[in-house]
């Protein structure tokens, strides 16, 4: 996602909005594979101040991703500010850089790791196809959203731990 400054530089101290549209592929995020399922819109404005632009803009998403429960496909709506700082690097092995700020050169911008990073901070920890999700049988690995399975019926007689809640009795402190 390229934004050209051109405009910003004849008209330096001055907000100069922008809207930019670009169509991403698939990333990584917690181990999973999640997609971009709709092209990625960032829509703000920008401003030169001496070397550095100022970027304040609102990113879109829409991201896909297994959910954590049942591991069908889940698509999650993602909305994140993106305000940062790019710093012009003029090639000068002099120049110091605050490790925090964006660097570029010539009158365009990449804002795909800005855009990137403020997406996924807004990601949900778990990604889930519906609040309620059932998830699948951790002993035969049917999906209890479409079925109950006879694992779940049977699980307290295989289970070794389950004769100790035998010794637990709620009136009882302990």
């Amino acid at each position: 996602m390229k934004l050209d400054i051109t405009r910003g530089i004849q008209k330096k101290g001055v907000d100069v909005p922008f809207d930019l549209v670009d169509v991403w592929g698939e990333d990584r995020w917690n181990g999973d594979t999640i997609a971009y399922v709709r092209p990625v819109s960032v829509s703000g404005t920008y401003m030169l101040a001496d070397e550095t632009v100022i970027l304040r803009a609102v990113a879109r998403a829409c991201i896909e991703s297994p959910c954590a429960r049942c591991l069908k496909p889940a698509q999650v709506q993602v909305q994140a500010e993106v305000n940062e700082a790019f710093v012009r690097d003029t090639g000068d092995p002099q120049q110091e850089f605050d490790e925090d700020a964006y660097r570029y050169s010539g009158h365009v911008l990449e804002l795909d790791d800005a855009v990137r990073t403020a997406l996924l901070q807004e990601l949900p920890s778990r990604i889930l196809c519906k609040e309620d999700c059932k998830g699948l049988c951790p002993q035969c690995g049917a999906d209890l959203n479409v079925h109950e399975c006879s694992c779940q019926k049977d699980l307290t007689h295989r289970n070794p731990f389950s004769a100790l809640a035998s010794l637990l009795n709620e009136d009882e402190e302990v």
